[in-house]
C-alpha cells in the first residue's frame, strides 16, 4: 500500500484533528504511510474560476496548494475528515477541493480511491452529517473518483468528544484498512 493523504477540514485542534491522528497511528501500526493536512493553516488562495487549470493543469497561484496538489497526486488514497458546518462540509475543505481542479482538469482523480469521515456536534439527524457526506460524495463522483468508505461521527461539541468514542474509532480504522487493501 502506497501513501495515504488525510486532509482535515478544521483548522482547531480539535474532534476532527484527533481522529486524523488517530488514523495516522493505526496506518502507522500496519506500516501504511500517510500525511496528515490541515488546509485551514495553510495559505491557499480562494480559486477566482478562472479556469486557467484547465487548459494548463496548473494553478496561476503560488501557494501551499502546489505542495498538496503534489501529495494529492501521488496518493493512493485520499481520506477527507470534516466537520460539520449547516449541514456541509466545512469551507477550508470546499477552499481545497476547489483548488483540485488542476487534478480534476487532467483526469488525475479518475478511480483515486477516496474516503470521507464527517464530524457532527449534536445527534443523527439535528444538523446530520449527512450533508458533508453528499457534498464530498458529490466532488469525489464529478471528479471520477471512488468513494470506498464513509462514516460519521455524532455528538462531538467540545473538543475531545471524539476521543470518548475508542470503539468507533478503532473499528473505523479496521475498516479503512481493510477496504484500501
Amino acid at each position: 500500500m502506497g501513501r495515504v493523504l488525510i486532509v482535515v477540514g478544521s483548522r482547531r485542534d480539535g474532534n476532527s484533528s484527533h481522529l486524523a491522528k488517530k488514523i495516522k497511528e493505526g496506518l502507522g501500526r500496519e506500516r501504511i504511510s500517510s500525511d496528515i493536512i490541515t488546509p485551514g493553516n495553510q495559505k491557499i488562495y480562494l480559486c477566482t474560476g478562472c479556469m486557467d487549470c484547465d487548459k494548463n493543469g496548473k494553478c496561476d497561484f503560488n501557494d501551499d496548494m502546489e505542495e498538496n496538489i503534489n501529495k494529492a497526486r501521488s496518493s493512493e488514497v485520499i481520506i477527507f475528515i470534516t466537520p460539520t458546518r449547516w449541514n456541509s462540509l466545512s469551507g477550508d475543505l470546499k477552499i481545497f477541493i476547489d483548488r483540485l481542479n488542476p487534478l480534476y482538469s487532467t483526469k488525475e482523480l479518475k478511480d483515486k480511491k477516496m474516503i470521507v469521515l464527517a464530524v457532527g456536534s449534536k445527534v443523527r439527524n439535528e444538523y446530520s452529517t449527512d450533508g458533508a457526506i453528499t457534498s464530498l460524495g458529490s466532488f469525489i463522483e464529478s471528479a471520477e473518483a471512488k468513494l470506498i468508505y464513509k462514516e460519521a461521527f455524532d455528538r462531538c461539541l467540545d473538543f475531545t468528544d471524539i476521543l470518548n468514542q475508542e470503539e468507533k474509532i478503532n473499528r473505523v480504522i479496521k475498516d479503512i484498512i481493510n477496504v484500501i487493501g
